[in-house]
């Protein structure tokens, strides 16, 4: 299923003068047209990710993107950075990107 808007989050260093600093920010992409594919059944997602999970997905980007945490709109909250799902791995081929996301949901 190709979904129209999904957020790409990943972690950026803040930009501060102290060097000692080493807290990082959520950054959310919005990101068109990735086809989603909802793992269902245990052994299913344990073939694909090699462990269980409440929710998982395969997500498919035309694009050599990475991201540490996915979110899907309608659900995503921009101001609490809530609910989002943890990337567990990321295989890069020649022009296109998987992700494999985890359904447990990250809490902030």
């Amino acid at each position: 299923m190709i979904r129209p808007i999904i957020y790409l989050i990943r972690k950026v260093n803040d930009p501060k003068d102290d060097v000692l600093n080493h807290t990082k920010t959520l950054v959310a992409t919005k990101f068109y047209g990735a086809r989603v594919t909802e793992l269902n059944g245990s052994q299913e997602q344990i073939n694909v990710i090699g462990k269980q999970y409440d929710r998982s997905w395969v997500i498919r980007l035309n694009c050599p993107e990475t991201a540490d945490y996915v979110a899907f709109d309608g659900e995503y909250d921009e101001k609490k950075q809530s609910p989002k799902y943890i990337v567990k791995q990321v295989r890069h081929h020649k022009s296109r990107t998987t992700l494999y996301v985890a359904g447990t949901e990250v809490k902030p």
